[in-house]
């Protein structure tokens, strides 16, 4: 062991030699740059065939590039070794043992066949690029070591320990970077492989060649030199140049052989994709034409045949537009020259429907897409063709059965429709007579029998109602509002109304409002009314003993979850999918047992879809049963809710009296009241407003609070104190006014006022409050502030046929208020150069006559005038616009025609009695005369001639004829009252 060890030490220096003895020599550069470029060109031949062989799926291909890599690597080594070797000159001669120098080749193989087989596996970590760095360092330094074993010459070779190690490691470190570089940099940079590659090489060329030069450097020669060493003996150019073209042929032929064996490989994958391709052409169901840039046809394959009709022998060299019908046939060919001239593509890349020419000369409809491919610059043409003839007849097929349906299903709805209409007119009569016979004297029998009638009129009246809601659901008329609303409020009022027959059967009926849920949402609240209505009314009727719950929650999603559970009798599982089907009810006695028409549950799912909800229901035989409703309703404010009514509330008629000291305004309150029948009682005073008062029975009194001698407010006191100083019944006062102010309200209620009118007057706001002053109504109109529209109108003539029922009353009683004294610009000036309490109070008082004949502008402009004066502002201006309105509405109203005639009287001329008595009797009949009703809609004020409209449009043709009976009373009222 330590004779080994002695001879391990035997080949490196000691520090006890003579340094005289140590033999140096000179290195040439030019085979050094040779051995750099040789190592360089080793390592990139090298690691471009690993990376081959990483990617190759062929196993002799894969072991090819790793053997034929590692030879490239190997005799590169060596040839580096053996060139820098011969750059090397000793003053002595140097001979080589060829069997030593041959055998140092085989290290260096074996340590590039281990390594490239390594680096080829599909994962290559850090630890395995350590591992094969170490190894070709080791490979490399084993290669020369043992080719500098091979050396004979006089001096004895030794080497420095420290520099012999340090080669080592330049060896091994720089061909792990290399590697690294190769394998493992270009998954972290987006580089191109083939820059990769070339660092990669470098670096493994600089560890092969800096292991070398290290290692030589390690090297001492000692002894001494040759005396018979001629200088210039050992530059054996001849020899390195041979073994670098050698190494270089080697290189090349290994090239060679990979790129012919890859070179035959993508042949035959070429020609394996070449025949894959042509079998999926030609068993494709779609056709597929290959065409030149000239629109020959190249290929044509099987479906392509079946479809137009022709063989591929028939078409293969023609143009492609004889499979097109004309015109495009005649244009083919510009198509695709104006493509070459241009380059702009109009059907490349598209799919479209077209028609094609068949053999036998039929059109067929398809489906073409086109694509294109380049090659050196010459186009070749792709399209794939669809045969869609099937697809279009049944296209038209599922067209006319769509049609015939949607026939089918409008003739069912409208034969419901007339039908629900025919009968009930006479059901009217029935239920009408029978109660009118009801209040008289008869016997118990009789009057018993006739309740029966009545009971079933009304029962068959409720199922032809649900017929007409079913009709109009189906035919899509059914329009839905959106308005603000209180969900808790519809609610409640359900549960009241359905408590009545809850309490009646002994059960309990109950509601559950989550708390945390809004009161408010925006949506159709009739409705949501009458889903939640259809869904409750059917537990109360089908539940005998237990309960029924209405729940309210927040959806998961978005809006509201109704729920309506109830422990009745409940629904068979095999009858739960046809319970929302028309007439359909739990089983075939319902309709005996409990009634009904089985299109409540019908109705409400009808409503829930056209409101884009859902609804289900989940049920157990004999425990009950619960309807779930999801419905997207918006959130809602409760500022915005308008409680006012929308329609024309009907009051009886009534003695009314109506204080005011304008003319104009008691004109227009005579004519909005009479209408309706009423007996109209007029006072200009507070004075004679209480004497009128104490002198006759009144029903409800409308009182101006600014009136001259005794205001409305003290008018109002008088009548209070008269009415308790006498223990009278107060009479409703409704204060008239123009102001908005809050102050103004609560001083009205403090003079025992019960109401409250704004003027410019709305009828229907006016009304309403009577209504609910009366007890006719329940709940309290809502009196929003006014908005000043068209600010800018001299006169507002769509407002003014509402107020006052026809243009020619409006513009009377304009020219009456522009011919009056105190209205004019020069009585107004006096007053505001005068006292400021006049002027306001005559300048309220023009705010509100003007209103109520509908002048928006003046009205604007007294508006603004009356606040100038409260904040004591400058009034010129306001003045000034208030003359030149004034004086435009002159000038306007000279150019009108007579309109001094009484509107009632030119009314009753222009109105065709006898053709409006017809169509009431038609529309008594079940009948529809829209040309009648055309004819004579322009003689109708507007607003009555919308709602006839609207009740015709939606099939209710009693509710027509009521308001057109109703006009014509009045209409014959007013004549009368004039006769």
């Amino acid at each position: 062991m330590n004779h080994d060890c002695r001879s391990l030490f035997a080949f490196f220096i000691s520090d006890g030699t003579d340094p005289s003895l140590l033999v140096s020599g000179e290195y040439n550069f030019s085979l050094i740059a040779i051995s750099l470029l040789i190592s360089v060109g080793a390592s990139l031949l090298a690691l471009s065939l690993a990376e081959s062989a990483k990617q190759s799926h062929s196993r002799i291909l894969r072991r090819l590039h790793i053997l034929t890599g590692a030879a490239s690597l190997g005799v590169g080594v060596w040839a580096m070794h053996f060139i820098g070797m011969l750059a090397f000159e000793l003053c002595t001669t140097v001979n080589y043992d060829i069997s030593t120098t041959l055998l140092s080749v085989i290290p260096s193989f074996l340590a590039s066949w281990v390594t490239l087989h390594l680096l080829t596996k599909r994962a290559v970590s850090n630890a395995r690029l350590i591992l094969c760095g170490i190894t070709v360092g080791l490979g490399i330094g084993s290669m020369h070591y043992i080719g500098m074993a091979a050396m004979v010459l006089g001096p004895a070779l030794k080497y420095d320990p420290v520099l012999f190690a340090l080669s080592i490691f330049v060896a091994a470190s720089l061909a792990t970077l290399a590697l690294w570089i190769s394998f493992g940099l270009r998954k972290h940079r987006s580089m191109p492989g083939y820059q990769v590659q070339l660092i990669a090489s470098v670096v493994m060329g600089l560890a092969i060649a800096g292991m070398h030069y290290t290692a030589m450097e390690a090297t001492r020669f000692v002894g001494q030199p040759d005396p018979a060493f001629v200088p210039g003996s050992q530059r054996h150019y001849l020899l390195a140049i041979t073994i670098s073209i050698v190494t270089v042929s080697l290189s090349l032929i290994i090239a060679a052989v990979n790129a012919l064996t890859r070179y035959r490989s993508l042949l035959q994958h070429s020609e394996e994709t070449a025949a894959e391709l042509k079998a999926t052409i030609d068993t494709a169901v779609d056709g597929i034409i290959k065409m030149s840039q000239r629109g020959i046809i190249l290929s044509f394959n099987a479906s392509a045949e079946r479809i137009f009709g022709y063989h591929e022998s028939e078409v293969i060299g023609r143009n492609i537009s004889m499979l097109m019908p004309e015109p495009y046939q005649s244009a083919h060919d510009s198509y695709l020259e104006n493509y070459r001239n241009t380059g702009k593509a109009r059907i490349i890349g598209i799919g479209r429907e077209v028609t094609a020419l068949h053999k036998n000369g039929l059109m067929k409809p398809i489906r073409l897409s086109i694509g294109e491919s380049r090659l050196n610059g010459v186009s070749t043409f792709v399209g794939v063709i669809t045969d869609i003839s099937k697809q279009k007849q049944m296209e038209a097929d599922l067209r006319r059965s769509k049609e015939e349906a949607e026939i089918a299903a409008q003739a069912k709805s409208t034969f419901l429709a007339n039908m629900s209409h025919e009968l009930r007119t006479p059901m009217n009569a029935i239920i009408g007579f029978s109660e009118l016979m009801l209040d008289g004297k008869m016997s118990t029998e009789q009057q018993r029998h006739l309740g029966i009638i009545r009971h079933s009129a009304k029962t068959l009246l409720n199922l032809l109602n649900d017929v007409l809601d079913s009709a109009k659901l189906e035919s899509g008329t059914t329009q839905l509002e959106s308005r603000h609303f209180s969900l808790r409020q519809i609610c409640e009022q359900l549960i009241a109304t359905q408590s009545l027959l809850a309490n009646k059967k002994g059960i309990e009926l109950t509601m559950r409002y989550e708390p945390q849920l809004s009161e408010y949402f925006q949506g159709d609240p009739l409705r949501v009314q009458q889903i939640i209505l259809n869904l409750l009314s059917n537990a109360v009727k089908f539940t005998e003993r237990g309960y029924v719950r209405l729940d309210i929650s927040s959806s998961r999603t978005k809006g509201i979850t109704i729920l309506v559970e109830d422990t009745g009798i409940g629904i068979a599982p095999d009858r739960l999918d046809s319970i929302f089907a028309p007439f359909s009810q739990a089983d075939s006695t319902m309709s005996r047992r409990f009634g009904g028409t089985g299109l409540g549950t019908t109705i409400a799912k009808q409503l829930v879809e056209l409101m884009d909800g859902k609804i289900a229901v989940y049920s157990q035989l004999g425990k009950g049963s619960t309807f779930r409703v999801d419905l997207p309703l918006l959130a809602g404010q409760s500022a915005q809710i308008d409680d006012s009514p929308t329609d024309n509330v009907h009051i009886p008629p009534m003695t009314i009296l109506v204080a005011d000291d304008v003319e104009q305004n008691l004109e227009l309150m005579t004519g909005l009241l009479k209408r309706d029948n009423h007996q109209l009682i007029t006072a200009r005073t507070g004075t004679e407003a209480i004497e009128q008062y104490k002198s006759r029975h009144i029903d409800i009194v409308l009182m101006d609070v600014q009136m001259p001698e005794l205001n409305g407010l003290e008018a109002s006191k008088a009548i209070r104190a008269y009415e308790k100083e006498h223990k009278l019944k107060q009479v409703p006062i409704i204060a008239l006014t123009a102001s908005v102010l809050e102050k103004d309200r609560r001083n009205a209620l403090a003079a025992g006022m019960n109401g409250f009118a704004v003027k410019p007057i709305d009828i229907y706001a006016l009304k309403a409050e009577i209504a609910y002053l009366k007890g006719i109504i329940l709940q309290a109109p809502v009196h929003p502030e006014k908005q000043d529209d068209n600010q800018d109108t001299l006169i507002d003539l769509e407002k003014g046929r509402l107020l006052w029922g026809n243009e020619q009353s409006q513009l009377a009683a304009i020219q009456k208020f522009i011919s009056q004294p105190q209205h004019h610009p020069d009585f107004l000036a006096r007053l505001l150069s005068g006292s400021q309490t006049k002027a306001l109070s005559h300048v309220h008082r023009l705010k509100g006559v003007t209103g109520n004949l509908c002048m928006p502008g003046i009205h604007h402009c007294m508006k603004k005038l009356e606040q100038a004066l409260q904040r004591d502002e400058n009034t010129v201006p306001l003045f000034t616009q208030y003359r030149e309105m004034f004086n435009a509405i002159t000038l306007l109203l000279t150019s009108v025609e007579d309109f001094s005639a009484e509107p009632e009287h030119q009314t009753a001329t222009t109105l065709n009695q006898d053709d409006i008595s017809k169509i009431i009797q038609q529309l008594e009949q079940g009948e529809m005369p829209d040309c009648a009703f055309s004819a004579v809609k322009s003689q109708l004020p507007a607003e009555l001639a919308m709602d006839v409209e609207s009740a015709m449009s939606d099939f209710e043709l009693d509710r027509a004829a009521t308001l057109l009976n109703n006009y014509l009373v009045s209409q014959q009222t007013v004549e009368a009252s004039h006769g």
